[in-house]
């Protein structure tokens, strides 16, 4: 049977820790300088260089071979929206309608995003609209952790260059990959949060509500704090 090769960030995390414990030990004959351990730890954290443009992020993306996902055939998915959007909404992965259209939130869990837009009285062209993991996982388990590690820089780009005032995590995944926390969903669901010092409100996934009416409730309880927070001076 042949072994699936390891990503990335599987590889530079043992390089990271083995060279961790030869330097405890005092060993030099290699580089365990601070300095050089503090690159090793940087590698699968930002795996983006600086790009000036979304244009240039999503060039980028085409060519992306980081992880085993990028490799499988999937059609890697850009964010969309208004560049100067002041929110901005951050999904966990694209679903097989977002694959086949090279779109976020293109099927049913859009259309209920579209609706919950509406609801604040905007539009997909007021807001924009990304993932932190840009492929499509290859089954219907989550994917794995080191892959939406390497992958969330194109998003912390976006981010970056955007601006947004605010941020709204759609599910506990994307939440996690933008916070990098270990509380619970249940202290990070419908509460303000702090990214890179911009205000972030982690959701329930449309994903979720379409399986879960009853969060309904929550999730407008929710976005009424953030319709509160963009018209706040």
């Amino acid at each position: 049977m042949s072994k699936t090769p390891e990503n990335i960030f599987s590889v530079t995390s043992k390089l990271r820790n083995y060279l961790d414990f030869i330097s405890s030990l005092g060993f030099k004959g290699v580089d365990c300088s601070e300095q050089t351990l503090e690159i090793l730890r940087s590698w699968g954290n930002k795996p983006i260089k600086s790009r000036g443009t979304l244009h240039d992020i999503a060039s980028e993306l085409k060519t992306c071979r980081r992880c085993p996902l990028a490799g499988s055939g999937q059609h890697a998915v850009m964010g969309a929206g208004n560049p100067d959007a002041r929110l901005m909404f951050v999904g966990g992965w694209p679903e097989t309608e977002d694959a086949a259209s090279g779109k976020p939130y293109s099927g049913r869990a859009g259309e209920l995003l579209s609706r919950i837009i509406q609801a604040m009285d905007l539009t997909r062209d007021d807001v924009y609209i990304s993932h932190v993991l840009k492929c499509r996982p290859l089954s219907d388990d989550e994917p794995a952790a080191g892959d939406i590690q390497i992958c969330c820089g194109f998003v912390q780009g976006e981010i970056d260059l955007i601006k947004p005032a605010v941020i709204c995590a759609l599910g506990e995944v994307a939440a996690r990959a933008l916070l990098d926390t270990s509380a619970s969903w249940a202290e990070l669901c419908g509460r303000f949060h702090k990214y890179r010092n911009i205000t972030v409100m982690p959701i329930f996934s449309p994903e979720y509500l379409l399986a879960n009416p009853s969060a309904k409730r929550k999730t407008w309880d929710a976005v009424k704090q953030i319709i509160q927070k963009l018209m706040a001076p």
